[in-house]
């Protein structure tokens, strides 16, 4: 059997990874909220994570047992304002360009 033709990579503008924004708990959940930014602007995802303990140590996983719903959406609620919160940081920075001057008469 001949090999298929694998078609070319897409090519996209590398992202720059800025890292961790922000971290919200709720007990051993958490909602890390990542930045990353391009030449096109600032966006943002989450990773939810609970973490457990066993005879290892302790260790993150995303599996969420269904008795931990209603806190994941808690936190979920959370997340979605910090992130409203950080995008208007953003938009606040990006209009604060250059020094403050007297408004005109």
């Amino acid at each position: 059997m001949a090999k298929r033709p694998q078609s070319p990579a897409k090519e996209t503008a590398p992202a720059h990874h800025q890292g961790r924004a922000a971290t919200i708990r709720q007990g051993n959940l958490k909602c890390v909220i990542w930045r990353n930014e391009s030449e096109r602007g600032a966006w943002y995802n989450t990773e939810l994570v609970r973490t457990f303990r066993d005879e290892s140590g302790y260790h993150d996983t995303n599996k969420i047992p269904a008795e931990d719903l209603l806190r994941v959406a808690f936190l979920a609620q959370q997340a979605f304002g910090k992130v409203q919160e950080l995008r208007a940081g953003d938009r606040d920075a990006a209009n604060t360009d250059g020094p403050d001057e007297p408004a005109p008469y």
